[in-house]
């Protein structure tokens, strides 16, 4: 006998509001346990695990059957496609039940089902198919269970075929324990008040053939038409082959692509007959490009940044100099010795993938201009397929079983985010934990929260990535509404999303355009806008090369990065100050090498930049790797050294920078290690060359770059450190007001004041919304104001814009209209100060706590009868302690001075030696203080935790390293900016100084125990 389950959820069920609880792999193995070669995904009302279900059933050499099951309110079907035509029909058919607000499902399926085999149990849905649609491919679902008799009898008077299932939601029948568990994530509620109507019966697990038919005795057909079906049901995703956005006259979009090109080049080079070395370097690109019918692609892309002058082609689209010509990136692949092939080449089967950044407040209009140009019904957001990680799986399954909301915070804001072990082992030996007597009943919550990680959670978008066909979207894959929405100048627009994730998108053979927001990019534009009004210096984002100014090079060399893109993190700014870098290679390649496998490497690097003699690990890679010093950098040495050390050819190498990367690799790594190690050695390579090459290989895993990315992103860089140098104020300024860096906005503040800015506190008649800077001074922007409403801060811009500056406080509360809690907020601020009229703090406080009393809010204070600060209750000014902590409790800095100030009386007894003289005391041993800026856990070769922790003491940052035995006492103190103490050894690498930690304290615990004089702030 055989039988095929044709209806089974997985845990992308839960993507459609269903509890599935198995993944596709476990359900997979449970299906080759039980002898199956064959099932259907039919996830409820999506396909979203539809491509990893081709992956999965490959792996576990099963033959897969597509499906969905859509359910609303009132009917159910499940449809398996037989062919092409019907994928594009259920595609269709699960587009309308997400966008069409009156979905009736039987009237959609009677109107379009070509193609589609329709199981359903319900028999009224049956009847409507057959009276309107024919009963060609309509099954009558018999499901064990009530209902099964009525609908086999409706079957057998109408003459229509039956199939068993048993409506599978989870691969062993005890995951229905996990099924009741998500069923409870999905409804916010708890094990106890989940509703049994939200819950498959124990029962529905992949049961063995066997067992189903011991469940239809009475009814063999019903089995046996489910491998018929099974057997008939070919139709799936598209299989990869590339579906391009366009599908006009190729020969007509090369031409056009050849004139915009031509011009590009003339525009770009600063020349009208171009040397042979371009031209040469064109007509090689636009060939393969021609072969490749990528012409209209080209196109499509160009015209979108064409909308949007001040962007970055990254990625390796940066390769390719029809790129350049066209305006796609600003990096000449030819002076950067950038192969085109990495980005497109003959023998490539997916389709390019071109990743562009826009302004982080611009990308919006991009988009809306991608759906405004094509439609929603050709162009949509990629998806993104959240799984839970361990910090939300614990915190969910916490809530469901009912724990306190600040216990459940206080436990999981403790997880290390690098920590890859089990949850119950990490709850009970991570030092983050040391400090909290969690009972066992955490030990059990965390042992249910590791059986979810990796398990759909939800949906959200992709960052940037579009997709575009020629035709309709919905004929290849689902689309639906996202909760996004783009604010445009007609309002609200909805932005349409695919039903496929990133990995999914590509296999499918869909093109997707990255359309990324980066925040430098805005830092960028709003400096230099900010140059020109102040200064009249007009700076061409798109044509600016600042590499040869001195002063731009001085801010690389010294590692004084903070603000400048992609290299202000404490790793890019000590490898700055070791490397004393300040070209554009070097820079490129600081910036690739730092990724977290290659640290030993970094050490090897420096040593042979600073002269150190060296020869390649093999006579081979001589020329492979002249330009980084015999070690492997970019992701093109992986392909490179493949090639030359083990005589891979380049689609082999390149499937081993994928797998490094987890890019649907061709084959697993262990198997290209292999291929590596045996075509290695067949060359005479000597087997400790082999291991010390792979294992620099394998530096590349979980992420690396590409030369033409670290290129693209290293001239932003460049023009950052171009504005951060010779624009300062309007440089920071930037930084603070989009709100994109590496650091809190105290960390930029601090380092506003070091760099010799004044820093100018807010004030309700001179701060904008935003930070601005001007002439060596930074104004905080009222959006700095914790508290603030949107509304408050909406108000004291557009009056004042409106009918001028504010006389007194009393006239900016009466045409405002503020809220009592705007006000205090002001005034604690200081922003109120210059509008008081000789009134303090206090007494401006005690006003708006009268106003708050007042039954008529349109009258202002003077309505009170308090028409001078004589006549108001005589209450002294705060005195300086307080206003500091009132500007840092609003700001969380300080306008005036810097944090540290704060607990001077503290510092003066502790006397720690301050970051700028660190350098004086290498191999001693020192007491520093600061405040915590950033921190980095990661782990020893041991697999031992530690970390990179920045401070800020205020004169400078104090880069340090935590070790194991350290950090295993004091990360349980870690959370919160402190200040702390800290006492270790100042250590100096190639002029770049650091303090490994031997001792670390709060210090507020230090000055309590040792009586010193503490500040609470």
């Amino acid at each position: 006998m055989s039988f095929v389950h044709l209806h089974v959820h997985s845990a992308y069920s839960g993507l459609g509001g269903v509890a599935g609880a198995s993944s596709l792999e476990a359900l997979a193995a449970a299906a080759v346990e039980r002898g199956m070669t064959t099932f259907a995904l039919t996830d409820t009302n999506g396909v979203w695990g539809a491509m990893d279900f081709r992956r999965v059933a490959a792996a576990y050499g099963l033959t897969p059957v597509y499906g969905v099951s859509l359910e609303t309110a009132r009917e159910r079907a499940v449809l398996l496609p037989r062919d092409a035509q019907g994928w594009a029909s259920l595609c269709r058919a699960v587009t309308a039940f997400h966008n069409d607000k009156d979905f009736v499902l039987s009237s959609r399926l009677s109107v379009d089902r070509d193609g589609l085999i329709v199981l359903t149990p319900d028999t009224w849905v049956a009847d409507v198919l057959a009276r309107d649609a024919g009963t060609t491919d309509l099954y009558l679902e018999l499901i064990p269970g009530r209902g099964r008799e009525a609908a086999r009898e409706f079957a057998r008077r109408h003459g229509l075929p039956v199939v068993a299932t048993n409506a599978v939601h989870f691969a062993h029948p005890q995951d229905h324990a996990r099924h009741r568990l998500l069923a409870a994530v999905i409804r916010n509620a708890t094990l106890t008040t989940v509703p049994g109507d939200a819950l498959a019966p124990v029962s529905t697990w992949l049961k063995p053939a066997a067992e189903m038919a011991r469940l239809f005795p009475d009814c063999p057909e019903a089995l046996e038409n489910t491998a018929r079906v099974a057997e008939d049901c070919r139709g799936g995703p598209p299989d990869g082959r590339v579906i391009l956005p366009t599908a006009g006259d190729e020969a007509d979009a090369l031409s056009q692509l050849r004139a915009l090109v031509e011009g590009g080049a003339r525009r770009r080079y600063g020349v009208e007959v171009l040397s042979p070395v371009v031209r040469e370097r064109i007509e090689h690109e636009l060939a393969i490009i021609a072969t490749k019918r990528y012409a209209g692609y080209f196109l499509v892309v160009w015209d979108i940044v064409a909308h949007a002058p001040t962007h970055c082609g990254r990625g390796s689209v940066a390769n390719s100099i029809v790129s350049y010509c066209l305006g796609l990136t600003h990096v000449d692949p030819l002076q950067q010795g950038l192969v085109f092939e990495r980005f497109l080449n003959p023998g490539r089967k997916d389709p390019p993938d071109a990743d562009l950044d826009f302004p982080w407040d611009e990308r919006d209009a991009a988009l809306e201009y991608v759906f405004r140009k094509y439609g929603p019904a050709r162009a949509a957001m990629v998806a993104n397929h959240v799984t839970f990680q361990r910090k939300a799986a614990l915190r969910e399954v916490a809530k469901v079983y009912g724990r306190p909301a600040a216990e459940i915070t206080a436990v999981t804001k403790r997880l290390p985010w690098t920590d890859d072990g089990p949850l119950p082992e990490l709850l009970r030996t991570h030092p983050n934990f040391r400090a909290l007597a969690l009972g066992g009943v955490w030990s059990e919550l965390a042992g249910v929260a590791e059986s979810l990680v990796g398990l759909p959670r939800y949906l959200s978008l992709h960052p940037g990535g579009v997709v575009i066909v020629p035709d309709a979207l919905s004929n290849y894959v689902p689309v639906q509404t996202a909760a996004k929405e783009l604010d445009t100048a007609d309002g609200a627009v909805p932005v349409p999303a695919i039903q496929f994730e990133k990995d999914g998108t590509e296999d499918a053979g869909l093109v997707k355009i990255d359309l990324l927001g980066n925040r430098s990019l805005a830092v960028i534009r709003d400096a230099i806008a900010a140059a020109k009004e102040h200064e009249g210096v007009a700076i061409d984002y798109t044509a600016h090369d600042p590499e040869a100014d001195p002063a731009t090079k001085t801010v690389f060399r010294t590692g004084n990065t903070m603000g400048v893109f992609y290299t202000e993190s404490p790793a890019s700014r000590l490898l700055c100050q070791k490397s004393k870098a300040d070209t554009f290679d070097l820079l490129v390649l600081n910036t690739s090498i730092i990724r977290p496998a290659s640290n030993r490497y970094i050490n090897t690097y420096l040593a042979r930049l600073h002269g150190a003699p060296y020869e390649p690990p093999h006579a081979v890679l001589r020329d492979v790797l002249a330009e980084t010093f015999g070690v492997m950098v970019y992701q093109e040495d992986v392909v490179n050294v493949c090639v030359a050390l083990a005589g891979m050819d380049v689609a082999e190498a390149d499937g081993v920078r994928k797998a490094l990367t987890k890019k649907r690799p061709m084959k697993e790594l262990r198997a290209y290690e292999a291929q590596f190690r045996e075509g290695a050695a067949a060359r005479g390579v000597a087997p400790p060359v082999i291991e010390d090459v792979w294992q620099m290989i394998l530096s590349f895993s979980g992420y690396s770059f590409c030369k033409g990315h670290s290129a693209s992103y290293i001239q932003v860089a460049l023009q950052s450190g171009y504005l951060r140098a010779h624009h300062p104020a309007e440089f920071i300024a930037g930084v603070l007001s989009n709100q994109g860096g590496y650091y809190a906005p105290f960390a930029y503040v601090a380092e506003a004041r070091r760099m010799g800015l004044t820093i100018l506190p807010p004030d309700v008649n001179a701060s904008a919304a935003a930070y601005t800077g001007r002439a060596r001074a930074l104004r905080i922007g009222l959006m700095a104001l914790k508290g603030l409403s949107a509304a408050g801060l909406a108000a004291v811009i557009t009056e004042r814009e409106r009918a001028g500056p504010y006389r007194s406080f009393d006239d900016l509360r009466c045409r405002t209209g503020l809220a009592p809690a705007d006000l205090r907020v002001l005034v604690q601020a200081g922003a109120c100060d210059r509008v008081a009229d000789g009134m303090t703090r206090p007494q401006l406080m005690w006003l708006v706590d009268a106003e708050g009393r007042r039954a008529a809010p349109d009258q202002g204070v003077l309505g009170l009868g308090l028409t001078s600060p004589a006549a108001l209750p005589p209450l002294a000014e705060y005195d300086g302690d307080r206003q500091l902590r009132d500007e840092y409790a609003v700001l969380g800095y300080l306008a005036s001075c810097h944090p540290m100030a704060l607990f001077a009386a503290t510092l003066r007894a502790v006397r720690p030696v301050p970051a700028p003289e660190l350098p004086r005391h290498a191999g001693k041993v020192v007491t520093c203080a600061g405040m915590l800026t950033t921190g980095k856990p990661v782990h020893t070769i041991h697999d031992e935790p530690m970390e990179f922790v920045t401070f800020d003491d205020g004169a400078g940052l104090i880069e340090t390293v935590l070790f194991p035995e350290v950090y295993r006492r004091a990360a349980p103190l870690l959370f919160g900016p402190g200040p702390y103490l800290l006492r270790g050894k100042v250590e100096e690498s190639y002029g770049a100084v650091t303090l490994t930690v031997t001792a670390l304290e709060r210090l507020d615990r230090y000055a309590k125990r040792r009586g010193l004089p503490w500040q609470e702030t």
